[in-house]
Order: structure tokens, then sequence, then C-alpha cells
């Protein structure tokens, strides 16, 4: 019998999963390791002190479950703020197209210049960092080399919270916590089709950057190739109407049928 339930779990995180990221390009959890669960860009750490496997990895986390998928969540990585990153670097070329999504949650130090969140390359391509100017939080975004800015004031300084970069053709919107902080027009010269191409340059393709390396925490950093909106975010709890919700109720009701 618990044999059975235990099935019925892992079943069911399963479908849940499969329902929240039919749009996913990459997804890194950071339980332990920097492993893609796609597999198109596992990562490996860099030049944390120390072995990473101890110095690197963190059981601060925002909470016990990730809301949108229900899956465990019991890890996070650390960044002290050195040149400390996540190298994505490997010959599968990155395709974004012109509407995607990084999300992610962070707990951040205050940026002492600036804390470079990701960065793809070539030409930085596509970046955010978090900056600290004349006493103000800001967001500096790179869009195909092309330099943005907007205020970051909703950002909690050691505090967990969940952060979201939504692209379109012409515009981009930045959310915290499933709430629009700013949302402007991209430059024309950023416009257009997002594709890295593969590359075995260490560097080209990081989390934490290796200039101005982030300063905190960070988990479930996820990519996915379309303009998610709010509901769809990893910080969002499903409506009973959503389909991991009502996979959640079928597979309930399969397993009340065994029971009787």
């Amino acid at each position: 019998m618990i044999i059975g339930r235990l099935k019925l779990c892992f079943l069911i995180s399963g479908l849940l999963c499969l329902a929240a990221s039919a749009d996913v390009v990459s997804y890194f959890r950071f339980e332990g390791n920097a492993l893609d669960e796609t597999g198109l860009m596992d990562g490996e750490p860099l030049n944390f002190d120390g072995d990473v496997d101890y110095e690197g990895w963190s059981g601060n986390v925002f909470a016990s479950t990730v809301p949108q998928t229900g899956q465990p969540n019991t890890g996070s990585l650390r960044f002290a703020g050195g040149s400390e990153f996540v190298d994505l670097s490997n010959n599968n070329d990155l395709s974004l197209g012109m509407n995607f999504t990084i999300e992610f949650y962070m707990n951040p130090d205050q940026p002492i210049i600036g804390s470079s969140i990701f960065g793809f390359s070539p030409l930085y391509g596509l970046s955010l960092s978090l900056i600290l100017d004349v006493g103000q939080l800001e967001w500096y975004t790179q869009f195909n080399g092309q330099p943005s800015g907007a205020s970051a004031n909703m950002v909690q300084i050691g505090q967990w919270q969940h952060v979201a970069l939504v692209m379109q053709p012409t515009e981009y919107s930045i959310y915290i916590n499933g709430l629009m902080q700013y949302s402007g027009g991209i430059p024309p010269a950023g416009q257009g089709n997002y594709f890295f191409p593969g590359t075995d340059n260490t560097g080209d393709r990081t989390i934490g950057g290796n200039y101005g390396t982030f300063r905190g925490y960070l988990d479930e950093f996820r990519i996915s190739d379309t303009a998610l909106t709010p509901d769809q975010f990893l910080c969002a709890i499903p409506e009973p109407s959503t389909p991991g919700l009502m996979l959640l109720g079928a597979a309930g009701l399969a397993w009340r049928k065994r029971k009787k």
C-alpha cells in the first residue's frame, strides 16, 4: 500500500512538472549541482572557494517546495562576490527567438559595483545585472549589445524574491514576485532574434557572471522560449482549473477508486 502511494506521488510530481514546463529551454535547480534539467547547457561552477560541493551549495532556500511545480526545494547556490560563476558554454546552440522569459529566485547582497546575474555572448548579446548607482538600485540590461536601464527599487537586499525578465519583439518587462516593476522599449538595434551559437569558450554563457559577479544566493533559474504571464512564473501557485491541478485531481480520484 505504501509503495503504491509512493508511486502515485512520483507520477503526480512528474505530471505536474510536465504540465508546467512545456516551453522550458533550460532549467537549473541548483539542488547540489548545476545540471540543466533539459540537458542543453549543463553548468560547471568555477572559482568558488575550496570544493564547490561544500563551499558554494547552501541549504538557504526561499521555500521547501517550488510553488508552480510542487517540486521539493532543498538547495541554492551561494556567490560570495569574488569571481565565481556557473559556466554554461558548450557546443549546443541556444535559440530563444523573439519571445522568451528568464526567471529565477535571488537573495542578493548589496552590490559593490555591479552584480552580473547572467550573460550570454557574443558581444554581451543578452545580460542582466543589479547595480548600485548613486545609492539607488537599478537593473542594467544589454540586448544584442545595446544597454538599457530600469529602476530596481522593489528589490529587497537580504531577502528571497522571484525575478522574471520577459522579452517580446520590441519591449521587455521586469517582474518582482509576479508584480511588474518595469516595462519599456528595447533599443531598435537590440531588437531581433536571440540566437547564441554553440561555443566552448569559457565564460561565453554564464550564471553569476565572470565580471562583476553576483553577490548572494540564486536558485531555480529557468529559461522559457515564450513570453510567460505572471500566473505561469515559478512563484505562482496554480489555480484549481490549471492542467497541473486537474491532473492532480484525476490522480487522486484514481487512488480513491483503487482503495475501494
